[in-house]
């Protein structure tokens, strides 16, 4: 009798065992898709922002989106739209990503980003680690969060 129980108690641990393991690949893979969905919206994004296509950039940020910005400050929607004409991207590259699947509905984005751009005729600091809080909306994900933190150069460097 003991030993049909300990039988059953394996047969139950190695099912439930196999069904994690699963778990923690579709979960894995899940994170992948995610990451490939929210970079191509990102890539399209950062083309509309080079062609100087606010509405277009707009259309991928919720009503409620705010910035952390490099300088510490919090911008919102309104912000951007007013100083948007003074920006100048010319080029642009995302590196060493990590995505998370936090919710059904919400990701998180972060990657390292080299920039070639100016404010005001100002250039900005070439190096940033941006975070972006995605939220699934209902027909396309949006950004509701970015925080950019600029990274010195001497850390990006390994100095």
């Amino acid at each position: 009798m003991i030993q049909r129980f300990n039988e059953v108690n394996m047969r139950v641990f190695i099912h439930v065992f196999a069904l994690f393991c699963l778990t923690a690949v579709s979960a894995a893979q899940s994170d992948a898709n995610i990451e490939t969905q929210l970079l191509t919206t990102l890539h399209k994004m950062y083309a509309a922002e080079k062609q100087h296509d606010l509405n277009f950039i707009r259309s991928y940020l919720s009503d409620d989106f705010a910035e952390v910005a490099g300088d510490g400050r919090v911008y919102h929607w309104k912000d951007i739209e007013d100083s948007f004409a003074d920006m100048e991207l010319r080029e642009y590259k995302l590196s060493d990503c990590v995505t998370k699947l936090v919710a059904s509905d919400a990701a998180y984005l972060s990657c390292a980003m080299e920039v070639d751009a100016s404010f005001k005729g100002n250039p900005l600091p070439r190096l940033f680690r941006v975070t972006w809080l995605w939220t699934r909306g209902k027909d396309r994900w949006v950004v509701r969060f970015e925080q950019a933190t600029i990274v010195p150069a001497a850390t990006a460097t390994g100095k």
